[in-house]
């Protein structure tokens, strides 16, 4: 008699313990999601200027929910000349997209003004950029470009097509890179 009790005690323990853990995973009522974003690599080309350089050209389109950021990281040795741009394809705000190109935390480009008051507020941006710079031994050999949809309302997508040319490695490896998204 003793022994069924507590059999039927352990098990009662049992059933209380696994009940309050659904029950705490089945109320989790409310998730959060971050924007989203995806990407098509429209095409990649490897060309020769004429003075025999050989140059590797990226073309992406880029889609990005509103408050959704891209980040495309590039590794260049001293002294790569690259050159970047952008359009936004029919915009949709008149112009929400900021652009930024960082070596390590030093901002290289800014363009449009994250961070500030009007960009919280809404479409502050740009619909086309292009620029170009030279990656030196004091900024370091990592680059990253940052496209930013400075829009609040997830409904609000903004699709970008850029071009990003820099030169070619010459051991056939690709110095661009774009970084997994996480949730």
């Amino acid at each position: 008699m003793k022994k069924n009790r507590y059999i039927f005690t352990a098990l009662m323990i049992i059933s209380i313990i696994t009940t309050s853990l659904l029950a705490g995973c089945a109320g989790k009522a409310t998730t959060q999601s971050t924007p989203t974003r995806k990407y098509d690599i429209v095409k990649v080309m490897n060309i020769v200027d004429s003075q025999g350089a050989k140059w590797k050209v990226y073309q992406l389109r880029l889609t990005l929910e509103g408050g959704a950021t891209f980040t495309i990281d590039l590794n260049l040795n001293d002294g790569d000349a690259v050159k970047c741009l952008y359009t936004t394809e029919k915009p949709t705000s008149g112009g929400s997209v900021n652009f930024q190109v960082k070596a390590g935390t030093a901002i290289i480009y800014p363009s449009g003004t994250t961070g500030s008051a009007t960009a919280a507020a809404g479409a502050v941006g740009d619909t086309s950029d292009l620029l170009s710079f030279t990656a030196t031994q004091a900024s370091g050999t990592s680059y990253r470009l940052i496209f930013h949809n400075n829009l609040s309302d997830k409904n609000s997508k903004e699709t970008i097509y850029t071009e990003i040319t820099y030169p070619a490695n010459d051991s056939g490896e690709d110095s661009i890179f774009i970084p997994l998204e996480t949730n």
